[in-house]
């Protein structure tokens, strides 16, 4: 079983490679390495050259899902569209594992940003397009790229971030979400800096 499992490719409803895809040879055998080598390379400035201002996102998506997602965002599959994004907005009280932002001009949709302990969510890996699923060999070793590219944040954003400090603050953020819930964002942050 585990020799079959092995040599098996596993692949997520819409994103079966074409004809022409890469084969075994071509892929990349060490996801968490990959996420480490190209998070400050490629990631970050991805996300910080292509970042759009969340409120003039949200009224694209209002207007055009599809066409909004299409210009700024990207999505493996049939998954639901990541963008890069930048947002000022005062830091109040969040739930658990984010802080909240208040952003003027978001209407009823509330903005929170991760804090830890846990970062969860593909939209770091997901936003820039630089990452795709045929670019592995199954699966988990695409999820273990998303996993430490979160740990990347962690490690270089959320550690030195004293979010209690920054109770009514304004600051910016730049950073990618994944559109999955219309009333609430929920950014993963890649840059947060306090307003002067």
């Amino acid at each position: 079983m585990a020799v079959i499992l092995g040599g098996t490719r596993f692949y997520a409803p819409g994103t079966e490679p074409a004809d022409e895809a890469v084969g075994d040879e071509n892929v990349i055998a060490d996801p968490v390495s990959y996420a480490q080598e190209i998070y400050e390379a490629q990631v970050v400035p991805n996300i910080t050259d292509n970042a759009v201002d969340l409120v003039t996102l949200l009224d694209a998506i209002d207007a055009d899902p599809e066409q909004a997602g299409a210009e700024h965002g990207h999505r493996n599959g049939d998954s639901p569209f990541s963008y890069p994004v930048r947002v000022t907005g005062t830091v109040v009280e969040g739930t658990f594992g984010e802080a909240g932002l208040e952003v003027e001009g978001t209407g009823d949709v509330t903005v929170g940003v991760q804090t830890g302990p846990a970062i969860t969510g593909t939209a770091v890996r997901d936003a820039t397009g630089l990452v795709t699923f045929e670019m592995f060999l199954n699966q988990i070793d695409f999820a273990a790229v998303a996993t430490e590219l979160n740990n990347q944040v962690k490690s270089t954003v959320l550690a030195g971030t004293d979010f209690e400090a920054l109770l009514g603050s304004e600051v910016t953020v730049l950073g990618a979400f994944t559109y999955d819930d219309p009333a609430h964002i929920t950014i993963t942050p890649i840059q947060i800096e306090a307003d002067q």
